[in-house]
């Protein structure tokens, strides 16, 4: 039977014939459906035959291992557990073969085998399950044993550490055997490089498995030892990867480094920068990128929690007369091909340049002057090039007016360099001006300088794709900063621009390839524009919005003659760069769309007509309609007939990022119609509420149905009555939700889902504003509010703060007799509203609201 599978898996892999290929792998689907224990157990039996080709072998491996894990976390879980609940004696079996497939001779066939072991693992090492895994990889990783079983056993350890719960008890009870099976590799006595290097490769993965070991002096100095060894090995791969280690090292336990830093690692670090080999010094200068990265969050936490325990070592401060100047020689290596955009050590020094500057502020101002005055004039183009970059590199860190001065002292020679002869030069020319614009925009004086960078922007649109799309950057930085209120204003500072701009974006935008996402970038730059437009350039508004119906129209017309997947995926890109442009002209323009809006909606309906199912562009499509909703109001009401279709079939496609834009949208279109949404409630609530109860809906719906509840409640008013019982059970099953393990991840997403029940009460309680609606569900929002309160991620953030502190004073003036009256007599009420009303980072207006709220549970406390 293994060798009839044997056959299948080859036809599948290695069949010239395209429809042979395909029968095989049905077959395998089949297969796994009908029998599942018996499909595993043979694809094992594959992978360990010798006499089979390793094409097939490799791919049998790989397929179990698909069988047992998953990206999906769902499906994942449902592997999991088929896996539980097979009998113990064929995953014994499975398990044997799958180690002993760890020593086959083919390191592909290894490798395969390596993942199969780290999948099972991922399941039974945290049940406490296969607890002699790790002795067994411990064992392999003896001296004494040929390279290739060392090679698979530590390839095995990186793997199970890659995707297992750092957090997991269980897995971290296996870390001295994890830790000793790694150093036995990664020591100097190690004769094999490729066992070194890939021991080193699974110290990286298993660093936060490890952390009470790291917490032992001991053991601490040993693994130092043997990583700061390896720094010094002849070969550069084994160099650059004890490099890599050092930097996760010190992401994970900068509080531990002070010693080694002191001792070993700025001679090693520098020296390790100053390679000839570009990968060695790339790990090098990511050392120090991490450095700074430590410090910059560190400071940031003291600064918001002074009474935070973290140290700050200052290493970067300490080593700045070293790291700089190296720095500045590293960025003069740039490649020779102007299109390499292959990362490089000249890249990583600007990169961690720019973190030295945000680290240690002033303290790189003077000897980036020095170096920038030495090398700007050079006749060398590395040179110039590299002056640009260590300009625009400290411009976020050091003290502002400082940095302004410099800026306008420097921006002259800059600016010069557009008209460079080499397009490296000009590239980053056009992305310091955009820095500049980004970070210190008042260096930019309008009657001195920003003539000059206009024109410098002028000359770069019309240059290569890449000084193209770096001056899009840079015009975006300036239009958001200079034009941020001028919608609302007769005229700005870029007005007298505009005539310029506008035909030179619509030419670029015209480009029929996207080379350096040139393109894209003048659609961006044109959005902008027409967004923070002054009233005086209307007339460049709607020459844009002319041009861009008629480039829609023309790529629907396009859509029938695509024949290849680039030609398809290149038609999408460009359609979605013009509705986002199109989206908004139409915010702009406002309810003047009104004049167009029948032809307008006609093209988006074709548009959407033509799409096939989970299109790239629908999501876009809706978005644009969404603003022309907002735009025209009640209005939209004459389109739901023909649209609501589209919407619908949008809402069913759970699996699709496509669901949630819908449901966004149709909370805008509630916002919209007002009242008028009461003809559609009744089919859209209950397809939202289909959504909730759907087990095949990507989680990230949940929060978005939750919020638009609120939206249409705030919209259709008392009109949604019918429909409370069931949101209010469905909110507080929400709200007492439980995040699914430990990670980042799922804190965020229940954080997510609680702020969404937020929104849903603050909609119903505003539209419904009814004490006898509102009363049998009052203690079930007090409840959410009492545990927003005590989720600091939560009260930190000025919106949740302010749709609780509204929630509590809208509630108080609905309640006018004295029913509610205890609730606000709650010890976490008072607690919750002084401390918000503390946060000097609130606004006014939220402050205000704080100061209502505080109004409002006096009122009812005397009542």
């Amino acid at each position: 039977m293994s060798a009839e599978l044997a056959q299948v898996l080859e036809n599948a892999i290695l069949n010239p014939d395209p429809a042979k290929r395909s029968q095989a792998e049905a077959q395998l689907q089949g297969l796994s459906k009908d029998n599942f224990m018996m499909y595993v157990g043979l694809l094992t039996q594959v992978l360990a035959d010798e006499s089979l080709k390793p094409e097939v072998r490799i791919l049998a491996g790989i397929s179990v291992k698909n069988e047992l894990t998953s990206k999906d976390t769902k499906k994942k879980a449902e592997q999991a557990q088929r896996w539980i609940e097979m009998e113990q004696a064929p995953k014994s079996e499975i398990k044997r073969i799958a180690l002993q497939s760890l020593l086959t001779e083919n390191d592909r066939v290894a490798n395969s085998a390596a993942q199969l072991v780290a999948a099972i693992a991922d399941i039974e090492l945290p049940r406490k399950e296969w607890n002699d895994l790790i002795g067994i990889i411990m064992q392999n990783t003896k001296p004494e044993n040929p390279e290739h079983v060392k090679r698979a056993s530590l390839l095995t350890i990186g793997y199970i550490c890659e995707s297992a719960d750092p957090n997991d008890a269980n897995i971290v009870a296996q870390s001295n055997g994890i830790l000793i099976s790694i150093v036995q590799g990664a020591q100097a006595s190690e004769p094999s490089k490729v066992v070194r290097l890939t021991a080193l490769n699974a110290l990286v993965d298993s660093l936060e498995f490890i952390k009470y070991n790291f917490e032992r002096e001991g053991e601490r100095h040993y693994i130092m030892q043997v990583v700061c060894e390896a720094t010094q090995a002849e070969d550069n791969e084994l160099k650059a990867a004890a490099f890599g280690a050092l930097a996760r090292i010190m992401a994970l336990y900068y509080s531990h480094m002070s010693v080694y830093m002191e001792k070993a690692l700025y001679g090693l670090t520098v020296s390790g920068m100053q390679s000839d080999d570009e990968r060695v010094a790339c790990m090098a200068v990511e050392f120090w990128s991490t450095v700074c990265e430590n410090e910059i969050d560190i400071a940031i936490e003291k600064e918001e929690y002074p009474e935070s325990t973290a140290q700050l070592y200052n290493f970067a401060l300490v080593a700045i007369n070293d790291i700089i100047p190296t720095l500045f020689q590293l960025l003069k290596k740039q490649s020779d091909d102007p299109e390499d955009d292959t990362w490089n050590v000249a890249m990583a020094a600007g990169a961690c340049l720019q973190l030295f500057a945000q680290d240690t502020g002033n303290y790189v101002v003077q000897p980036t002057l020095q170096f920038v005055e030495q090398n700007i004039n050079s006749s060398q183009w590395r040179d110039r090039e590299a002056a640009v970059m260590a300009f625009g590199s400290i411009l976020d860190g050091p003290d502002k007016d400082q940095l302004t001065l410099l800026v306008q002292q420097a921006l002259g020679p800059i600016l010069r360099l557009i008209e460079d002869e080499n397009l490296q030069v000009k590239e980053t020319v056009a992305w310091c001006i955009g820095r500049i614009a980004d970070l210190i925009i008042d260096a930019i004086d309008d009657q001195t300088h920003l003539p000059l960078v206009m024109q410098t922007i002028f000359r770069g649109l019309d240059d290569h794709g890449k000084v193209s799309t770096n001056c899009c950057w840079t015009l975006i930085n300036i239009v958001e900063q200079l034009n941020e209120s001028a919608r609302d204003s007769a005229t700005s500072q870029l007005s007298p621009y505009y005539n310029t701009l506008v035909p030179l974006l619509l030419k670029v935008s015209g480009r029929g390839d996207n080379e350096h996402a040139s393109r894209a970038a003048a659609y961006e730059a044109l959005s902008t524009l027409v967004l923070y437009s002054a009233n005086d350039c209307m007339q460049y508004v709607n020459a844009v919005a002319s041009e861009v119906l008629e480039r829609i129209s023309a790529t629907v017309q396009l859509q029938s003659q695509v024949s290849s997947a680039d030609d398809k995926a290149n038609l999408e890109e460009l359609q979605s760069n013009i509705l986002s442009l199109l989206t908004n002209v139409i915010r702009r323009v406002g309810n003047e769309v009104s004049a167009v809006s029948d032809s307008l909606m006609e093209l988006l309906l074709k548009l959407l007509q033509t799409q096939q199912q989970n299109s790239v562009i629908e999501e876009d499509v809706f978005i644009c309609i969404s603003s022309l909703a907002s735009s025209i109001g009640v209005n939209f009401n004459n389109y739901m007939n023909a649209f609501l279709p589209f919407l619908t079939n949008a809402l069913n496609q759970v699996s699709a990022p496509v669901a949630n834009t819908a449901v966004g949208l149709v909370a805008d279109i509630s916002h919209s119609l007002g009242e008028h949404f009461r003809q559609y409630s009744d089919g859209l609530m209950n397809i939202l509420g289909g959504l909730l109860q759907n087990p095949g809906v990507r989680k990230e719906l949940k929060p978005a149905v939750l919020s638009a509840f609120g939206d249409i409640a705030a919209a259709i008013g008392s009109a949604f009555k019918p429909y409370m019982q069931v949101v209010f059970t469905v909110c507080k099953e929400a709200q007492n939700m439980e995040a699914e393990n430990n990670s980042i991840e799922a804190t965020d997403y229940l954080l997510s889902v609680r702020e969404s029940v937020l929104d849903c009460y603050v909609g119903i309680v505003g539209g419904v504003h009814s004490a006898n609606e509102i009363f049998p569900y009052a203690s079930q929002i007090f409840e959410l509010l009492n545990i927003i309160t005590t989720e600091t991620s939560l009260t930190m953030s000025e919106s949740v703060t302010k749709s609780a502190a509204g929630m509590l004073g809208d509630l108080a003036e609905i309640f006018v007799d004295g029913q509610i009256k205890q609730a606000y007599a709650q010890d976490w009420v008072t607690s919750f509203l002084k401390k918000s009303r503390a946060n000097a980072y609130f606004s006014d207006d939220t402050q205000m609201v704080i100061q209502w709220a505080r109004q409002q549970q006096r009122r009812q406390l005397n009542l």
